[in-house]
């Protein structure tokens, strides 16, 4: 038994690779006879003619964004035009990334060793576990690169990398004002899109209730969005003079 379970990590890394690879071949098909369409969208429409639209996909494409993110946009550069606001330069989240990687890893090296004394595929399953905790945080980080606040055509989009995404319309927003700080008292109808170690720059209270979407699958309506930004003057302004036009 002890002789199947060596081979456990080796089977699980290529029964992943097999399903990241269906996946990736079949969203490039998909892209090249739809137009417009990024890599993430075309990967999402692949999988909702097999999933449907509930939990389980949004859970395989948490799983997808993590993959994505911690590896594929290398070779790209962020977005950088009008209507475009980043968030990311001026955050803690390079800071809390670099920490908790070294955490993850001088402890995933130490217990791995433990482990070891006492069961190798634990061991190794223990240390895949780490390994995937790195390319989370590397693909948080990537996400809030690669994932701005958007504005344009009458609406704005909120993000927080993969983790949080709240769009509503310029129609809808009632008041844009200077975020103040809520110490750890976050009303549930509130879209809190920055780390707790940041402080908040930018409030919208809207008149109506939009959906916050949270990775796998998690979401909630809220009528208040509390978020940063780069340049949170400029964006504030842009979003008012949208809003009286």
């Amino acid at each position: 038994m002890q002789d199947w379970l060596r081979f456990l990590p080796v089977i699980e890394l290529l029964l992943i690779g097999f399903v990241v690879y269906s996946i990736v071949r079949a969203a490039i098909r998909y892209r090249k006879s739809a137009q417009g369409h990024d890599s993430l969208e075309s990967i999402r429409a692949v999988l909702e003619s097999k999933l449907g639209k509930g939990l389980l996909l949004e859970i395989v494409m948490a799983e997808i964004n993590v993959l994505y993110f911690s590896v594929v946009v290398w070779f790209r550069k962020p977005e950088e035009r009008q209507g475009v606001f980043s968030y990311h330069k001026t955050s803690q989240i390079k800071t809390f990334i670099i920490v908790f990687s070294i955490l993850i890893l001088a402890e995933g090296l130490f217990v791995h060793f433990l482990l070891a004394q006492w069961n190798k595929a634990a061991a190794w399953i223990f240390t895949i576990l780490n390994l995937y905790a790195l390319l989370y945080m590397t693909g948080l980080y990537n996400s809030v690169r690669f994932k701005p606040h958007r504005l344009k055509e009458g609406s704005l989009k909120i993000r927080l990398g993969f983790q949080y995404d709240a769009a509503t319309e310029l129609s809808n927003i009632m008041t844009v004002k200077k975020a103040t700080d809520r110490g750890l008292g976050i009303p549930k109808d509130t879209c809190y899109a920055l780390l707790k170690i940041d402080s908040p720059q930018v409030e919208l209270t809207l008149k109506e209730p939009v959906l916050m979407k949270a990775s796998y699958g998690r979401s909630k309506y809220v009528t208040t969005i509390i978020f940063r930004a780069d340049e949170p003057g400029r964006m504030m302004e842009e979003i008012k003079s949208k809003m009286d036009r």
